[in-house]
Parts: C-alpha cells; structure tokens; sequence
C-alpha cells in the first residue's frame, strides 16, 4: 500500500509539472504571436507624402516593410498592406480593444513580393483601438500577429489618422 501511495504522488508530481509546462507553452505561443514594434531595428514610422500619409511597420528607411497602413489625406479610407506570410487569404481580420474587422483582401502581385491588400474606413472599431492604445492584431492566411507602438511611435499614429480624417 506504502508503494501504491508513493507511486500516485509521484504520478500526481509530473502530471503537475507537465500542467506547468503546457501552461508556460501556451504563454509563449501568444508572446510569439505578437511582435512588438520594440523589436530590434522595426518600428512604426509615419511619412507625410503630400496628398497622402503613411503608417509603415519595418526597417528605418528601407524597403524591408511588414503592414504598410496608406491613405489620401481627408479621404477617411485606409489601405492595410502587408507581405503574404503563409499563403493568399480572401479576408484579413484587423482587432484592437476587443473590437475586430474581416476586410475582403486583394493580392498584388510586385518585384518578387506578393501583398495582400485591404481598405477600411478610418473610424472602423479595431483602427479606432489602434489609434488610442497603438497596439493592432493582424490575422490571415495562416499568419497572426501584433504590434505594439512605443510612446514615440504613438505620436506617428495619431499624425497619420489625423492626415487621414482631414485634408491638410
């Protein structure tokens, strides 16, 4: 019986850490889903270009851009681009705050790289949420992830939907 005692505690003792470590892997599966813009050398920049603004998440002054958000100035339409990651999707869900769009995707076809293309209008919940805390969720064909802006960063945010809303 002494035997049968200690074999179920220790059953009970690696089932507990097998729970710990699912526990622990399933944290890091939502920190990997979510890339924060602090990550070394990407950032969100915005650029004013006359009759349009962007919003673009990459490498300081290079091509090397992931989500590319655009828009005429005043014209409340956002295009959301990004580089196919995993495939086309016809949709891409945008969340921020809770709040959450499916947007109808086109892809273009570029210099070797493929985007997948979507507009939304400047005031749509998740874009809002991204406007106030500077963090956006992107989910499609198969990639899923975030990013958060950084205080400086938050400022190029708010200069973009602001060019966005109102022809300046």
């Amino acid at each position: 019986m002494a035997i049968r005692k200690n074999q179920v505690r220790i059953a009970a003792f690696f089932a507990g850490l097998g729970l710990l470590g699912l526990a622990a892997c399933m944290d890091d599966a939502r920190q990997a889903r979510f890339i924060p813009s602090t990550t070394p050398g990407y950032g969100l920049f915005f650029m004013d270009e006359g009759a349009s603004a962007k919003l673009a998440y990459g490498a300081p002054n290079s091509d090397d851009v992931s989500l590319m958000m655009q828009c005429a100035k005043g014209s409340r339409t956002v295009q959301v681009s990004d580089v196919a990651r995993g495939g086309l999707a016809s949709t891409m869900t945008l969340a921020s705050e809770g709040r959450s769009s499916t947007l109808k995707t086109a892809a273009d076809a570029g210099d070797g790289t493929t985007l997948v293309t979507a507009s939304v209008h400047s005031d749509a919940g998740p874009l809002k949420g991204f406007r106030r805390t500077g963090r956006i969720d992107v989910t499609y064909a198969g990639a899923n992830y975030g990013i958060v802006a950084n205080p400086a960063e938050r400022v190029g945010v708010e200069r973009f939907f602001t060019a966005c809303e109102r022809a300046v």
